[in-house]
């Protein structure tokens, strides 16, 4: 006959809080010895690399780090004050917070950015590597080749960013990109050159193509090469999400020069390059009248407007144009494309027809006003 035994509520209450105490003392323990069990066959005696097996790495690594020391303080964060039209039928506006980069190019306070970086700009802040805030002031901006150059108090601290030679460069060829992609400032990546002399618009001007990651903020800063020069101002990507998909564009630093020279000189905003014409296709009536045949390719004259480019060098309406440069012109957009390619300034040597003859005209290409700015 077994014997009934008898535990109070207490005791139990006892016995479990004692379990639980002495439980909490040795898990640590007994998962300790499981652990070590189930890692035995994984533990070994490896040890990472040696520096002098990375040594090669270690110099690269330090490589990189040197790049961004010599060329960081030279770079800024640039914040602008943008006036955008809200209202769709009231003139209603606001003013938005735009960011870009800039490279100061030497004492003086002169920096180098985008134009679309400063265009419109009410405000221009300058933030430098010190966390310094300067008002700064635009000096010129040019939309064609998209470079506008500001101003700030010639400083001691100012170090000017060493500007290499981009008719040096070769597809292949290490380059990192510095500046304020999303206004994080500071951001250093790298890359290398996909390609050179691309031309992505119908300007003039050639760009640098590289995968370094370039995204919005970026814009006005330096692409760099393994010597910490300036080889070309950050400019555009290609992308369809809105950020870095590999394809980034960067304006040869040796083009830009020629630009900087021009607006520290002559101060002004620099419109894009118009000849003052409009141009169309002549309807078979109008071919009659002006002795066309069927054949000949080209683009009439429909209207010279006053004061223009055009009407300087003598284009009047009706002016069959056939070539311009030695180029056959068959459309408006192909015209359009020879003006901005040739650049304001520029001469364009046209090959037209008027009422049967054949003449050749030159004319200076000039430039429309530019976007509205304050500083106009």
């Amino acid at each position: 006959m077994l014997k009934k035994i008898q535990i109070s509520r207490l005791t139990l209450v006892n016995i479990v809080a004692s379990a639980l105490i002495i439980g909490m003392f040795l898990s640590p323990f007994i998962y300790s010895g499981f652990h070590d069990i189930l890692r035995r066959d994984r533990v070994t005696d490896a040890e990472p690399l040696s520096r002098t097996d990375q040594a090669a790495a270690i110099a690269l690594q330090q490589s990189f780090i040197n790049v961004y020391e010599k060329a960081s303080p030279s770079v800024v964060f640039i914040k602008t004050n943008v006036l955008v039209r809200t209202g769709w039928w009231l003139d209603l506006y606001r003013l938005q917070e735009q960011a870009g980069s800039g490279i100061i190019i030497d004492g003086e306070g002169y920096i180098v950015t985008n134009n679309h970086v400063v265009q419109g700009a009410r405000k221009i802040e300058v933030v430098f590597h010190d966390n310094t805030t300067v008002t700064a002031t635009l000096v010129g901006r040019d939309e064609s080749s998209d470079v506008a150059v500001i101003k700030v108090p010639a400083s001691p601290r100012l170090v000017p960013a060493v500007l290499g030679n981009s008719d040096e460069i070769e597809v292949g060829q290490m380059v990192f990109a510095l500046g304020a992609p999303f206004g994080l400032d500071r951001t250093f990546t790298t890359g290398i050159i996909s390609a050179k002399q691309r031309q992505i618009d119908d300007s003039s001007y050639s760009r640098i193509q590289t995968d370094a990651s370039i995204n919005p903020g970026n814009s006005g800063g330096p692409l760099l090469n393994i010597y910490g020069e300036v080889v070309g101002i950050n400019q555009s990507i290609y992308s369809t999400s809105g950020g870095s998909m590999g394809i980034g564009f960067a304006i040869p630093i040796n083009e830009a020069i020629e630009v900087i020279d021009q607006l520290k000189t002559e101060k002004r905003a620099i419109g894009q390059p118009t000849l003052g014409v409009q141009v169309g296709q002549p309807a078979p009536s109008l071919r009659e009248d002006l002795g066309l045949t069927e054949e000949q390719e080209g683009v009439v004259v429909i209207f010279v407007f006053p004061d223009s480019a055009a009407a300087d060098a003598g284009i009047k309406e009706y002016d069959f144009i056939q070539k311009v440069n030695g180029e056959a012109i068959t459309s408006a957009q192909e015209l359009i494309q020879m003006v901005r390619k040739t650049g304001v300034g520029g001469t364009l040597k046209m090959e037209i027809i008027r009422r049967g003859e054949r003449m050749t005209i030159e004319a200076i290409v000039g430039e429309a006003a530019p976007s509205e700015s304050p500083f106009n």
